[in-house]
This record gives C-alpha cells, structure tokens and sequence, in this order.
C-alpha cells in the first residue's frame, strides 16, 4: 500500500491509540476489509491529497478504525448504492476508476460478520470517512474506563 500512496504523492497519516486491546476477529477478514477500505481511499484521493487512518478504543471498549481521504467523495444520496452489491456511483469524476462495486460491500459485510457496523460518511468532491466499529464483547477490555490519550503518530 506504500508504495501506491508514495506513487500517488499522497500523505499518509495513521494514529494509533495507546492502551489498544486486542480484538477477537478473524484476522485474515480483517486484514482485507483493511485493505480494501484504504486501497479506495488512496484509489479515489488525488495528488496532493490526504489519507488519515485513526485506530482507538473508546471508554465503553468499543474498538474503532477509521479511514478519512480528502478524495472525490460521493453524494450522500448515492451511499447506499455505494454500499450495495456491484453498486457503482455514476459521476464523471469516478468514472476514470475501475473497480466491480464489491470492495464496500463485502467490507460491510464482513465487518457485520464480526459483530460490528460500517458507517460511510462523504461529501462529494469533498472526501469520504468510512468507520468501522467492533463492540467490546470483541476485545479483551478490561471494564474500566481507560483515560483518553493524544494518538501516537506511525
């Protein structure tokens, strides 16, 4: 993926939080729903742009990944199709892109697989924030409230 970011002259910023548990998931699943997520970000986010990737645990022990680009971003009435099986948006600025319309779709669905919810946020030519949350039945939380830290920069 570094390789791509570095070829697309885009920065990359990724904030991991201090204290992060482990999360019970299929790693594998995991890794691509990830991957795919970040592979649209840098996909759809032009020259110059920027790609921030935040990974924390909040007080409830919820664990949260969340992937921001300053891309195309789709209209928010076009979400859903985004979300939806070979759903592709129609726009003059995606149209450049190749893809099946599956990488969203199956990242929900896996996310779904694992208890957890996946939420696209876009304004069209503004950029997309895809999160992606897992409850703390999924990780080794301790049940005490952790203190919120500042991210610790990659």
């Amino acid at each position: 993926m570094l390789q791509r970011v570095q070829k697309s002259v885009i920065t990359l910023d990724i904030n991991l939080y201090e204290e992060l548990s482990y999360l019970s998931a299929d790693e594998r699943k995991l890794e691509q729903v990830l991957l795919d997520l970040a592979v649209n970000a840098i996909k759809f986010t032009n020259q110059g742009g920027k790609i921030l990737i935040d990974v924390w645990h909040d007080l409830n022990g919820d664990i949260t990944f969340q992937i921001a680009d300053s891309g195309i971003g789709i209209a928010p009435e076009q979400v859903a199709t985004a979300l939806s099986m070979f759903g592709q948006v129609e726009s003059t600025l995606a149209q450049k892109y190749e893809g099946t319309g599956l990488g969203l779709p199956l990242a929900k669905a896996l996310v779904e697989q694992h208890d957890g919810t996946l939420k696209l946020q876009s304004t069209f030519g503004v950029g997309t924030t895809v999160t992606v949350r897992f409850p703390a039945a999924r990780s080794d939380y301790p049940g005490t409230p952790i203190p919120f830290k500042k991210p610790v920069a990659v």
